[in-house]
């Protein structure tokens, strides 16, 4: 009888790429652009140009109406903007980090589809609705948190 070998061949380091979607990527920068604060700070102050937007928007799914909404500027505005102004840019930041936590833990249309679908966590309102107010961003970040760490919500 032969002998078998029970040689295993694994890798010693198991290596893990990065999201598919990271905040630079749906902003439409180089990857890490958004790294260092101060980086960050300088940009908000240039703001971000029409690119990054229309990017967010292809990412997110979104119509005009929807995120001028979340901009605090109307649908029309936005069609003319070419750079956005300080809190323009913060807020899209914003909902760049959601969207690049939000898709990382359901997927691309998996996102899309909890965005849309009332939550009884947040007293049966749907997150779309609260994206237009950062502390709405930062609840339906602590509702993503909750669950890629298992807890009930």
């Amino acid at each position: 009888m032969a002998k078998k070998s029970s040689k295993v061949s694994e890798p010693a380091i198991a290596s893990y790429g990065k999201a598919v979607f990271s905040i630079d990527s749906i902003l439409n920068m180089d990857s890490g652009f958004f790294d260092e604060p101060l980086t960050r700070v300088d940009t908000f102050r240039d703001g971000l140009r029409k690119e990054s937007f229309e990017s967010l928007k292809a990412i997110a799914g979104l119509d005009y109406n929807t995120l001028a909404g979340a901009l605090g500027i109307s649908a029309k505005t936005i069609q003319r903007k070419e750079v956005f102004d300080t809190i323009q840019s913060e807020k899209m930041f914003e909902l760049a980090e959601l969207y690049a936590m939000g898709i990382s833990y359901f997927g691309l249309e998996g996102f899309r589809r909890w965005m849309e679908r009332p939550l009884f966590s947040i007293g049966n309102r749907k997150p779309l609705d609260l994206i237009d107010v950062s502390e709405g961003l930062d609840i339906l970040k602590s509702e993503i948190m909750r669950l890629q760490h298992g807890i009930a919500v």
